[in-house]
């Protein structure tokens, strides 16, 4: 049941942040969103959510690093990060893979393969 799951979306594209609060909503989670990685740690830091949306490119502190600091602190190390990249390379997938991330999308992304990562790291796909 989705009821209860707080999701977290951090990324500076306010034309990505409201879908994927609209499709969140729309299956019943809890959506919350942050504009840039520092909003996005004081958002973390005040209220853990149950997953993280974390956009890779954004000016200031990019989503890899963030991915990489959440990860490296035992407070939030166990909450899964989706990552979203307009970049779909493999070495960048592979790189945020490898600081931790549960789940790697490019964009644009598939309101459908959203929903079922979403689902799939919230144990309800």
């Amino acid at each position: 049941m989705s009821a209860g799951k707080r999701i977290l979306i951090v990324d500076d594209d306010a034309f990505i942040r409201r879908p994927l609060e609209f499709i969140l909503r729309e299956e019943g989670y809890e959506a919350a969103s942050a504009a840039d990685a520092d909003e996005g740690m004081r958002a973390i830091e005040s209220r853990p959510p149950d997953l993280i949306v974390l956009d890779v490119m954004m000016p200031g502190k990019d989503g890899l690093t963030l991915c990489g600091e959440l990860k490296g602190d035992p407070r939030f190390a166990a909450i899964p990060i989706v990552l979203l990249s307009a970049r779909g390379q493999e070495h960048d997938r592979q790189k945020g893979l490898s600081l931790g991330a549960s789940e790697f999308l490019t964009k644009p992304y598939s309101p459908h393969e959203f929903k079922r990562c979403v689902r799939q790291l919230l144990g309800r796909g």
